[in-house]
């Protein structure tokens, strides 16, 4: 499934002869880079479906902005923090979208601090990026099985809802 889609179809220059030690599949993707597949796919179906309803301007780097939850008077070092990078390439991927119309900063009153949040037409956005997300849902549903997707999805939530993830916050996409 996502091996046959994206790890057997990324061919590799030269394998390394350097190998993991004592590691018994040392060319089988381990868990971040499965989620990472997963992740990857999603991207490219919302990448589609948003140039499909008219919004070809996003790029995929944009996601990092427009993810859930979505940006609702947020502080842009916030938003960078969440999304793992600088406050500098945040602010670069939000005057990009402020320039195309999907995100408005307002500053405040009594600082010169700025507040991030959707505009009209980055709403709309979120909205096919939703509809697309539990699309996705159904169809992985429909191929795994009802039943094996709601384990899937519970162990999903009990890993990012219950902060377990060791080192990190909770990190909803």
């Amino acid at each position: 499934m996502v091996k046959s889609l994206y790890y057997m179809t990324t061919k590799r220059q030269s394998v390394s002869p350097r190998r993991f030690s004592g590691d018994p599949s040392p060319d089988d993707p381990l868990i971040g880079a499965r989620l990472r597949y997963c992740l990857t796919q999603v991207e490219q179906r919302l990448g589609e479906a948003l140039a499909s309803a008219g919004f070809a301007d996003i790029q995929i780097a944009h996601f990092k902005v427009l993810r859930f939850p979505p940006p609702e008077n947020e502080r842009p070092i916030d938003l960078a923090q969440r999304a793992g990078m600088s406050k500098q390439a945040m602010n670069y991927l939000l005057l990009q979208l402020e320039e195309l119309g999907y995100v408005q900063r307002v500053a405040l009153d009594d600082s010169s601090a700025r507040l991030v949040s959707l505009t009209g037409k980055g709403w709309k956005a979120a909205e096919i990026q939703r509809a697309t997300v539990h699309q996705i849902e159904r169809e992985w549903e429909q191929q795994i099985g009802a039943k094996r997707f709601q384990t899937f999805y519970a162990v999903l939530k009990e890993l990012t809802d219950g902060g377990s993830l060791v080192g990190n916050e909770a990190a909803p996409s």
